[in-house]
């Protein structure tokens, strides 16, 4: 099965993201969170030793505060996309 990482979009909507092979050490999902998190900073690289998790969800600058809402797994996702704009997350 595979992982899915939920997040909330600026408008706080549920973004659904997936992580292409194997990430043992989460680094691929962390940069995919830099990225999703960029408002008006479009130049900085990501570096893992600077822009952790904690870094991210507390807010980078140029950065909008960015953390997992949750790790599901492809099952727990609705099968019916017809309505996937009014999906929503609970516990």
């Amino acid at each position: 099965m595979s992982k899915r990482y939920l997040t909330l979009d600026t408008d706080e909507n549920l973004s659904i993201t997936e992580i292409s092979g194997d990430d043992p050490d989460g680094s691929k999902l962390t940069k995919c969170l830099f990225e999703l998190s960029r408002t008006s900073d479009t130049t900085t690289h990501f570096d893992l030793a600077i822009h952790t998790r904690e870094a991210i969800a507390a807010g980078i600058a140029g950065h909008r505060p960015l953390s997992l809402t949750a790790e599901i797994d492809d099952s727990d996702l609705p099968s019916d996309r017809t309505f996937r704009d009014a999906w929503e997350w609970v516990d």
